[in-house]
């Protein structure tokens, strides 16, 4: 099955959107922890909202981030099939 034959199965996209959600919010996570550990860890979620979602900052970081958790999901998918077909 070729790439192309991936993306017009419906099960391919599911387990993208599977993998999309788990990657988003770990992505999220983690991105929030590095560039506000600070803040976060005296509690100050103030400093938090201020930088990272006052004045429709959120809308262009969780874009962003949304776009590259699923190109990645759809490589990661991708390959996981090209691993299964060499296997059976």
């Amino acid at each position: 099955m070729g790439y192309l034959d991936n993306f017009k199965s419906k099960d391919f996209w599911i387990d993208v959107l599977k993998l999309s959600i788990v990657f988003f919010i770990i992505f999220v996570a983690l991105s929030l922890l590095i560039s506000n550990f600070s803040s976060i860890m005296s509690g100050n979620w103030n400093a938090v909202y201020e930088q990272e979602w006052s004045n429709g900052k959120w809308k262009k970081d969780l874009s962003m981030k949304a776009a590259i958790t699923v190109v990645y999901a759809v490589y990661m998918t991708s390959r996981k099939r090209r691993i299964q077909e060499k296997n059976s």
